[in-house]
C-alpha cells in the first residue's frame, strides 16, 4: 500500500468516526430523561355547561370540587368561589391558561329549572351565553390510565440494598464504565463459547436503557446501535440520572392485563410496599426479575424466582456488597404466597390505550419522549363511566333473558363495544371495547373487524339519493316506490335469492318504508338501480376505508369494518356531510410553553349537506316507528336518528343526535352464531346510555339545510298527496327531485 494510499485510508477511518460520533451525539440529543422520568398529565376534556344540561349528572359540584374551588354562602368576590341554591348557582370562574380555550376570569350565574340549566348568564352584563366551560380536569398520569403501570421513585430515595441487588443482577461495573463495558463482553463471549449457547449477556444498564428509549432494527444492529449510544448518553447525562431512569422504566412483567415498569410498580404490585421498605429478599427477587419478569415472577414461577433470586443474593457476597448475616436469612426466605394485588381497574381503560397509542403517532412526539407531557384529551367521564356501567348491565340481563347467549367461560361470554364522538370535531367522548377489561383487554371498539348488516343500507340510499358525479338527477327519491318481492341476483355466476327477516314480503314500499324497517330486497334492488361502483364512491366519500367489491351482498353489509371507522361514517351524516377523523386527543404539550395543537383533519371529500339530511330525515323514521320504534317507549325523549343492523353474528345499532353519535356492537369473539336482531341485542343498551346522555349533551333538532323542501306524499303510490289521500307523510327533497305527479286516485 503507497503512503498516498495509506493516507486515504487513515482518512476516510477518521471521518466515518467523526461522522458516527456526530450522528450519536445528534441522537442522544433528542433522548430527554428529565421527561422520560416525569409522568405525563393527562386531562379530562373541559366540563362544559349549558342550557338543558342536568348539574346532577354532570356532577358540577364535584366537579368544581375536584378543581379546587370553595363553595361559599355569599355571592362569590373572587376566581375560584362559587355558590349553589335551588334557584342558581353562582360561580365565579378562574382564568384558564390551557392550550384548547383560553380565557379570563369571570363570574356567571346558572338559573335553575329543578336540577337543569335553563339559562348561562355573566354577571358583568347580564347577557345569555351558549355555554361556559371549566377548566380541564387533571385525571391522572397516562400509565396509571392504562394497564402500564408505573411508580416513579427517586433515587435518593432508594435502599442501598436494593440498588446493589440490581447492579448485581444486571451491571456490576455501571460505575466503573463509560456505557459499554469491554471487560463484561469478554466475558460473556467467553462463557457462552464454553457453554455452547448464549446464557450470558454483556450489555451493560445504560444499553438496556438506550434499547428500551430506541426500539428496532436487526439484532446485531440494534446491539452497535445501542453500544454508540451508550456511550454517547453517558457524556452527556450523569450515571445517577441513567441509573435512575432505568430503575423507572425497566420493564417487570406482565400479570393479566397489568404491565409493570419500574421498581415502584413491581413493589407495589407483588409485595404491596413502597421500593423504600423491600428487604434484601425483596429487592435480590424483584432485580433478578430483571433478566425474564415472566419467566422468573414469584407468582408464575415461584421454584424459578427462588433460584434467580439466591443466584442474585451470592452474587452481592461475591461484590462485598451484603452483609453475610442478613445474606443467610434472605437465602432461606420461601416465596410461597406471593401474591401479585393489581390496582383497581381505571375508568376508560380502552380510551386511553387510544390516547396512548394517538400520541405515539403524532409527528412531533419523538421517540423516548412519553414522559412529561400535558395530554388533553376529549375523555368525558360521566358518559365513559355510563358506558362502561351500561355495558356490563345489559350484557348480564341479555344472557339471563336469553339462555342460547350464555357461555360459562369468562373468555367466551357475550361481548361489546361501545363509542360515543361528537360529529362537529370527531371527539371521542367515551369509548368501551370490552364488557370487563380485565379479563379481555382486547380493545374491540378500534380492532374489531365485523359485518355491519344492515347499519350500511344508509349509505346505499345515500348513494341513490345524492347527485350524480356529473351532475346528473338523483336515481332515487326519498317518495320513490321499491319493490319487495322475491327476488333472485347473479352474483359471480351463481343466483342468490333474497329473503326478510320477518319472512315475507310487503310488496311496494317507499324508500323511507324500506330503510325504517330495514327490508332486505329493495334495498339489494337500489344499489342495482344506481350501480354498486355509486355505492363503493359513496362509501368512501363519508369515510369508510376498509376494502369492499362491489357485489350484491355489499348492500345488506357484505364487508368488514372496524366499529370505530362505522361510528364515523354515521358522523358525517350528522356533521352536514362532512367527514371528521375519530381522535380522543385535543393538544399535547411538552416543554413549558410548547404545544401541539391536534389538528381534525378532514378528507376534501364528503357529500352536501342537503345529501346528508335526506338520510338523516329517513333515519329518524327508525327511531319514530320502525326497527328502533322501542326508543320512545322506553324513555328518549331527544330527537334521534339511527339504525339497527343484524347478521348471524352481530347485534349493532348506531344512534346519533346533532351533537352525539353512539355506536353498540354486541356479539362473541369466536364469531359464534348470536341469534339476536340489533334491536334486541344492541338497541336496549343504546337508550339506557342516552337517558343520561341527553343530560349531559342536550341537543335539539336536525338542522334543515336552506335548500330542502317538503311535500306532503301519499305513501301508498309515492305522488304528491291531496287532500283525500289519507296516509300521509311529509318528505323531504332536493330541489331538483321534487315529484310533479299528484295522486288522482283518492279523489272523489
Amino acid at each position: 500500500m503507497t503512503r498516498h494510499r495509506a493516507c486515504r485510508v487513515a482518512f476516510a477511518l477518521v471521518a466515518a468516526v467523526v461522522m458516527v460520533a456526530i450522528w450519536a451525539w445528534w441522537t442522544v440529543a433528542h433522548i430527554d430523561l428529565a421527561r422520560v422520568r416525569e409522568p405525563s398529565a393527562v386531562y379530562a376534556a373541559a366540563r362544559a355547561v349549558e342550557p338543558g344540561m342536568s348539574v346532577v349528572t354532570i356532577d358540577l359540584a364535584g366537579s368544581l370540587e375536584r378543581l379546587g374551588y370553595r363553595e361559599i354562602s355569599n355571592e362569590p368576590q373572587a376566581p375560584g368561589e362559587y355558590r349553589r341554591g335551588a334557584a342558581g348557582w353562582d360561580i365565579f370562574l378562574r382564568a384558564r391558561a390551557d392550550p384548547v380555550s383560553p380565557r379570563l376570569a369571570a363570574l356567571v350565574r346558572l338559573d335553575l329549572d329543578g336540577d337543569r340549566v335553563r339559562d348561562v348568564i355573566t354577571a358583568g352584563d347580564g347577557t345569555s351565553v351558549d355555554r361556559i366551560d371549566l377548566e380541564p380536569e387533571l385525571i391522572g398520569d397516562l400509565a396509571d390510565q392504562t394497564y402500564r403501570l408505573r411508580r416513579p421513585v427517586r433515587l435518593a430515595s432508594v435502599p442501598r440494598h436494593v440498588v446493589a441487588a440490581v447492579l448485581a443482577a444486571e451491571d456490576r461495573r455501571f460505575f466503573e464504565h463509560v456505557g459499554v463495558d469491554v471487560w463484561a463482553i469478554g466475558r460473556a463471549m467467553a462463557i457462552n463459547l464454553r457453554r455452547g449457547g448464549v446464557v450470558e449477556g454483556g450489555s451493560t444498564i445504560t444499553q438496556q436503557l438506550v434499547k428500551s428509549l430506541d426500539p428496532g432494527y436487526h439484532p446485531w444492529i440494534q446491539k452497535v446501535r445501542s453500544a454508540l449510544l451508550a456511550v454517547a448518553l453517558e457524556q452527556r447525562y450523569s450515571k445517577d440520572e441513567v441509573l435512575e431512569t432505568y430503575l423507572n422504566t425497566v420493564y417487570l412483567g406482565q400479570y393479566g392485563p397489568l404491565t409493570m415498569y419500574g421498581l415502584g410498580a413491581a413493589a407495589a404490585t407483588y409485595f404491596q410496599k413502597d421500593v423504600g421498605d423491600l428487604d434484601l429478599a425483596e429487592a435480590a427477587m424483584l432485580a433478578g426479575m430483571i433478566r425474564g419478569p415472566n419467566r422468573y415472577s414469584p407468582v408464575l414461577n415461584p421454584y424459578r424466582a427462588r433460584a434467580r433470586r439466591n443466584v442474585v443474593l451470592r452474587r452481592m457476597r461475591e461484590h462485598g456488597l451484603v452483609d453475610p448475616a442478613a445474606l443467610d436469612a434472605a437465602l432461606e426466605r420461601s416465596v410461597a404466597g406471593i401474591q401479585a394485588t393489581p390496582p383497581p381497574t381505571p375508568l376508560g381503560v380502552h380510551f386511553f390505550d387510544r390516547v396512548f397509542a394517538e400520541i405515539g403517532q403524532a409527528e412531533a412526539l419523538q421517540r423516548g419522549h412519553l414522559g412529561g407531557l400535558r395530554i388533553y384529551t376529549s375523555f368525558d367521564p360521566v358518559l365513559q363511566r355510563t358506558a362502561e356501567t351500561v355495558l356490563a348491565e345489559k350484557l348480564a340481563q341479555l344472557e339471563r333473558r336469553y339462555s342460547h347467549v350464555r357461555r360459562f367461560e369468562r373468555s367466551r361470554r357475550l361481548q361489546g363495544a361501545v363509542i360515543a364522538l361528537d360529529p362537529t370535531t370527531g371527539a371521542i367522548r367515551a369509548l368501551v371495547g370490552s364488557r370487563n377489561q380485565w379479563v379481555s383487554q382486547f380493545n374491540r371498539a378500534t380492532h374489531a373487524r365485523r359485518h355491519p348488516g344492515s347499519t350500511f343500507k344508509p349509505f346505499v340510499y345515500l348513494a341513490a339519493l345524492r347527485d350524480g358525479p356529473r351532475g346528473e338527477p338523483p336515481s332515487l327519491t326519498a317518495a320513490s316506490l321499491l319493490q319487495d318481492r322475491a327476488l333472485t341476483v347473479e352474483d359471480n355466476g351463481q343466483s342468490w335469492s333474497l329473503r326478510n327477516s320477518r319472512g315475507y314480503f310487503l310488496g311496494p314500499v317507499t324508500v323511507r318504508q324500506a330503510l325504517a324497517h330495514s327490508l332486505n330486497v329493495p334495498a339489494v334492488s337500489a344499489a342495482q338501480h344506481v350501480g354498486l361502483q355509486a355505492v363503493v364512491r359513496t362509501a368512501r366519500d363519508v369515510g369508510f376505508t376498509s376494502p369492499m367489491e362491489p357485489r350484491p351482498a355489499l348492500a345488506l353489509g357484505g364487508l368488514a369494518v372496524v366499529p370505530l371507522e362505522l361510528a364515523a361514517a354515521y358522523a358525517t351524516l350528522a356533521n352536514g356531510g362532512v367527514p371528521v377523523r375519530p381522535t380522543t386527543l385535543r393538544a399535547v404539550g411538552g416543554e413549558p410553553h410548547v404545544t401541539t395543537m391536534v389538528g381534525h383533519a378532514q378528507p376534501q371529500v364528503g357529500v352536501t349537506p342537503e345529501q346528508a339530511y335526506l338520510i338523516t330525515h329517513l333515519l329518524q323514521a327508525v327511531v319514530d316507528g320502525g326497527t328502533a320504534g322501542m326508543s320512545k317507549v322506553l324513555g328518549l325523549t331527544v330527537p334521534a336518528a339511527g339504525k339497527t343492523g343484524s347478521t348471524d353474528r352481530d347485534a349493532w345499532f348506531i344512534g346519533y343526535t346533532p351533537r352525539l353519535v353512539t355506536l353498540v356492537w354486541v356479539g362473541f369473539d369466536d364469531w359464534d352464531k348470536l341469534g339476536l336482531t340489533g334491536a334486541r341485542g344492541a338497541l336496549p343498551i343504546w337508550i339506557e346510555f342516552m337517558r343520561t346522555a341527553e343530560r349531559v349533551v342536550p341537543s335539539g333538532p336536525f338542522p334543515i339545510p336552506p335548500s330542502i323542501v317538503f311535500h306532503d306524499i301519499d305513501i301508498t303510490n309515492g305522488k304528491l298527496a291531496t287532500p283525500f289521500c289519507r296516509l300521509v307523510i311529509r318528505e323531504a327533497f332536493l330541489p331538483s327531485s321534487v315529484p310533479t305527479e299528484v295522486c288522482q286516485e283518492h279523489a272523489r
